[in-house]
């Protein structure tokens, strides 16, 4: 019975997200990224915290959350911190988006929603 209601709760949670939105303004390290984007997308708690397991939990609906338009924000903040990473994250969604034709990825390298990442007081 646990296992049911757990299915059918993650069944809910990809079912509800049509959208989603990240914004990477304030990221400045490549630890920072992987910890928002693993749990925005509902990463498991196994992701390897690198560009090709990002890639395995993106195209693998097991393994994420990914909406059917993703909108990413704040890119050229985090070009300007992390220019390698950036261009790798980049050309992931690319791919992603070329690969899975029916979902959407929209870029914008200024962050007009203002969302941010907002940090836990430790």
């Amino acid at each position: 019975m646990q296992t049911r209601m757990r299915t059918i709760k993650m069944l809910a949670l990809k079912t509800m997200n049509e959208e989603l939105l990240i914004d990477m303004s304030g990221i400045m390290d490549e630890e920072t990224f992987h910890e928002y984007v693993s749990k925005k997308l509902n990463f498991p708690g196994y992701y390897g915290y690198n560009l090709n397991a990002l890639w395995d939990c993106i195209t693998d609906d097991d393994q994420s959350s990914m909406p059917k338009t993703l909108k990413v924000e704040g890119l050229a903040a985090l070009k300007g911190f992390l220019p390698e990473l950036h261009d790798g994250f980049v050309e992931c969604l690319q791919d992603y988006a070329k690969e899975f034709p029916k979902r959407q990825v929209i870029f914008h390298q200024n962050s007009p929603s203002g969302e941010g990442i907002e940090f836990e007081d430790e």
